[in-house]
């Protein structure tokens, strides 16, 4: 079986949602958590500078969180092969990747980015998200399945809840029932649920 290290900072921001798919598809791999020092004297030794970055075999280099966590669905059958499935994926992974923008630390204007996203972006967001659980009636946001789309969300979600938004209400996902029940149902399967037990400190 092929070896894998996922390198990131010792902390859940987007690595987390790839933990989850290697742990909950069945991948072992090895949690590489680096300071701030160590990230520096590797850096350039990944192919775009930053983390996360997934290694296969000590030798093939995976950048870009969405790449890595697709790569990784497909090998635990947690990305449809199903085109249709696979589209209502997608679907869901880019609108993670509309509320993940808000928590880039480095981007020009971030506190206006910040404002933006608490004022309007992220409840228009979370609007949408619930008009398109309740209409769809899916146990997870892509289906009856758990797929990578659900760890992308889930930890959005739980960065929120934590107050890693700076003005941001950790409360505002609370306000949507459809997206509080599919958190919850996330939460408590069981394999997220042991991952997270082994996480606790």
């Amino acid at each position: 079986m092929p070896s894998y290290k996922l390198s990131y900072f010792d902390a859940k921001g987007r690595a987390e949602a790839i933990r989850l798919a290697l742990h909950c598809g069945g991948i072992p791999f090895t949690d590489e958590r680096l300071s701030r020092e160590q990230f520096a004297e590797k850096k350039e030794s990944f192919p775009f500078g930053q983390v996360p970055n997934l290694t296969v075999d000590e030798k093939t280099m995976i950048p870009q969180e969405v790449a890595i966590l697709q790569y990784v669905g497909r090998l635990s059958g947690l990305y449809p092969s199903d085109p249709e499935e696979a589209r209502q994926v997608d679907v869901m992974l880019n609108v993670a990747n509309a509320m993940a923008a808000f928590f880039m630390p480095d981007n020009p204007g971030k506190e206006q980015l910040k404002t933006m996203a608490v004022e309007s972006q992220f409840p228009k967001l979370f609007g949408y998200l619930e008009r398109y659980l309740a209409k769809n009636e899916t146990t997870f946001s892509a289906g009856n399945k758990l797929t990578i789309a659900d760890f992308r969300l889930y930890s959005i979600i739980s960065n929120l809840k934590a107050g890693m938004l700076d003005g941001c209400p950790t409360d505002l996902a609370d306000k949507y029932p459809h997206v509080v029940k599919l958190y919850q149902a996330i939460d408590g399967h069981e394999k997220v649920a042991s991952w997270n037990k082994t996480q606790a400190k």
